[in-house]
């Protein structure tokens, strides 16, 4: 084969190659290439028409974060990883020195475990105090350091006659029952940075005060004057002369007697009147001088 007409084959056959490749290149691949880059151009003008979106998403998440930080440091409750019942009574205990005397048994009634979190349950019975200190020691348990949550309360008014005022005493029993919380695995819950002491609000009336005791003491307390026993000596305008455990006393209209006062003094009918309130029943007296053996009362 001539020289010429060899190289000539070679040459068409890598020209028909060349042209072969560009044609699959021009014909297949550029069209998915450009198919390609055309889809990603479309997602990133799309991520960009998203943008302003995506700006107030990122604000909202921050402000979110914020405020949960925010109520996250401003907490006043501290919830710890376990609480056993020697820890419970210790802060209940803390809490009768800030509230006053108030007396109950406790009892421990299980642990509620929810599995990340739960609370003991306590059952506080035979309860009795003055309605302002238990007043102040539930104002404690629920707005103390600590979490714990009143799930049922029981109250009663109790009444009983003081042995050394001679008068009746107002008390209110109470039973209820206590849950304290943990959360388990979350250490820095068990401590509040806003956690202050506590200043208790004043105790409100008492809604358990009858306007009528159901008992009354009989015996008046030392220094005090019982009406139904002093004897009326003389009579004279604004004054009566009495005698009360063997002492000469003058009495003057308006004077304060046992559950009482004067309230009229009477010459003409030589009579003293008193009006006494006995536990919420309101009483009148009349003494007279006793011209007889026995005394006029009633």
């Amino acid at each position: 084969m001539p020289y010429k007409l060899r190289n000539t084959i070679v040459l068409a056959v890598l020209w028909a190659v060349f042209t072969l490749c560009g044609l699959f290149w021009w014909a297949y691949l550029q069209p998915r290439q450009l198919k390609k880059i055309s889809k990603e151009l479309q997602e990133v003008n799309k991520k960009l028409e998203d943008l302003p979106g995506l700006t107030d998403e990122v604000q909202r998440l921050t402000a979110q974060y914020q405020d949960i930080k925010r109520r996250y440091d401003s907490r006043s409750k501290e919830i710890p990883e376990f609480d056993i019942s020697s820890q419970t009574y210790d802060y209940m205990s803390k809490g009768i020195d800030e509230a006053g005397f108030v007396k109950f048994d406790m009892k421990f009634l299980g642990t509620n475990d929810k599995g990340n979190w739960g609370y003991n349950s306590y059952r506080l019975i035979d309860g009795e105090g003055e309605f302002e200190n238990l007043y102040r020691f539930i104002y404690y348990l629920e707005n103390g350091r600590r979490l714990y949550k009143i799930a049922s309360l029981r109250l009663e008014q109790r009444e009983s006659i003081d042995p050394e005022i001679k008068d009746v005493v107002q008390r209110v029993g109470f039973e209820m029952e206590l849950h304290a919380y943990f959360v388990k695995n979350v250490p820095e819950l068990s401590t509040a940075i806003a956690a202050k002491s506590m200043m208790v609000m004043p105790a409100p009336p008492n809604p358990l005060n009858p306007l009528i005791t159901q008992i009354v003491s009989t015996d008046a307390p030392k220094g005090e004057i019982n009406a139904d026993n002093l004897e009326v000596k003389a009579v004279l305008p604004g004054k009566a002369f009495v005698l009360y455990g063997g002492e000469l006393l003058v009495l003057h209209l308006g004077d304060k007697v046992w559950r009482g006062s004067v309230t009229k003094i009477t010459p003409k009918t030589s009579s003293v009147e008193f009006v006494l309130n006995e536990g919420g029943v309101v009483r009148k007296v009349v003494k007279e001088i006793l011209f007889e053996q026995k005394g006029k009362s009633r």
